[in-house]
């Protein structure tokens, strides 16, 4: 793999990405399982108030990287140790690349709460907006009256831009070492190229998400109505630790959808210095 080239796959490799991804999450499951429980620990940084948050987005794809390298190396056979989420923290170019994805998909996010904002703002008075803040029932009733429809589509459009750009980009820093700028230019190439491909995972994904969806809403209801505040807790529990396993998911399928099109991975891409990290 050298960063460079890509192939093209077709809708049904692309709907195919999920069940390998989960395959490969399967067969690594209780090494990834510590992999997840890191990434979990870290992601706690997002309740210090608005730089928690900002310090979580811009970690989040070297984070990503690092489960990457994860999958890679069950993919190849090897049990990775907890702290290969951190591996993608060396050497210091990796990094630097990865942290400056996490600032692109960070402008992103704003771009896309902008747009909404803008959106609302052709329809909103300054003082609809100041009385919505200081009341719930201004608030509710500010919502009946506006069209969020339109900016709800806008903005999902510049975060599904983003997002499909950071898609390969991530990867191709983490095993193909090219600079943040090559790596969202020729991801951004290779997710055109194959459009079809992710219309599948898409749809794939869609079909995950409202099966999930049905799953957690009848274990919750029936949690909470068989054990009551307990059975609450408890549900949080589980909350959490779906999100965490679909988060997982995710980047197993991350790692399929980037062999599949940019060819085999070196055995070894993690370089020694970070494997001290384990």
């Amino acid at each position: 793999m050298n960063g460079q080239g890509y192939r093209r796959a077709g809708f049904a490799r692309g709907l195919g990405w999920l069940p390998a991804g989960g395959e490969l999450l399967a067969r690594g499951l209780r090494p990834l399982a510590g992999v997840a429980a890191v990434w979990l620990l870290v992601s706690m940084l997002a309740l210090i108030p608005v730089a928690g948050q900002l310090v979580v987005a811009l970690l989040t794809p070297l984070l990503t990287a690092g489960a990457l390298l994860a999958f890679h190396a069950v993919a190849t056979g090897s049990r990775p140790p907890p702290s290969t989420l951190l591996a993608a923290w060396q050497p210091a170019s990796r990094r630097t690349a990865l942290i400056w994805i996490g600032a692109f998909g960070l402008i992103g996010s704003v771009a896309a709460f902008a747009v909404l904002a803008g959106w609302l703002g052709t329809q909103v008075t300054p003082d609809q907006l100041e009385a919505a803040m200081r009341s719930p029932e201004a608030l509710a009733e500010l919502l009946g009256e506006v069209s969020l429809g339109g900016g709800l589509v806008l903005a999902a459009a510049v975060l599904a831009a983003v997002i499909t750009i950071m898609y390969f980009a991530i990867p191709l820093v983490a095993f193909g070492r090219l600079s943040a700028p090559r790596a969202l230019v020729t991801g951004l190439r290779a997710a055109l190229a194959n459009w079809a491909a992710f219309l599948g995972l898409g749809l794939a994904v869609i079909g995950l998400a409202v099966a999930a969806a049905l799953v957690l809403m009848v274990l919750l209801l029936f949690l909470s109505l068989a054990l009551g505040t307990l059975g609450q807790y408890i549900g949080q529990v589980v909350l959490i630790v779906t999100a965490m396993f679909i988060q997982m998911l995710m980047v197993g399928t991350q790692y399929v959808a980037f062999r599949d099109v940019f060819g085999p991975i070196d055995s070894s891409p993690v370089a020694k210095d970070d494997q001290l990290l384990a």
